[in-house]
């Protein structure tokens, strides 16, 4: 007797597991029946934020050392800015005038203090679109 318990019970055991482990299984999610209220979406380029920093800084590197500019710097700063207006905001490599309106970025390389070759600080900025749009000089006070 005592050995018809002994293999009945694993039995019974393994079949519980079997019926456990149902495959038909469907459960509903709770929030299913919840209306969910659409965000509004609003497309926008935002390449210039996807940027890295190191990315940012080596892109305003070499469109300046493209214009013949040595760059020698101890500390840069990055600055997200709108322009609203169509103002004058630097020069491109043909030394014109370039006339820009919306998001940028505005990379200013600060001049080592050690090193006399770069005297300026020198202002790169980027578009939206992540294209390099110019750049000017500021007097380093």
């Amino acid at each position: 007797m005592k050995r018809l318990y002994l293999t009945f019970i694993p039995l019974f055991i393994v079949a519980l597991l079997l019926l456990g482990c149902n495959k038909n299984i469907n459960l509903k999610p709770v929030y299913e029946d919840v209306e969910v209220p659409e965000a509004e979406i609003q497309q926008k380029s935002i390449s210039i934020l996807n940027m890295s920093d190191l990315e940012i800084i080596k892109k305003s590197a070499d469109f300046l050392k493209s214009c013949g500019k040595t760059l020698t710097f101890e500390e840069t700063r990055i600055v997200y800015e709108n322009n609203i207006n169509t103002d004058i905001l630097c020069k491109n490599q043909d030394n014109l005038d370039v006339h820009y309106k919306g998001e940028y970025l505005a990379i200013y390389f600060y001049p080592h203090a050690q090193i006399q070759e770069q005297e300026n600080i020198l202002v790169v900025y980027i578009g939206q679109n992540g294209k390099v749009l110019g750049y000017r000089e500021e007097s380093n006070p």
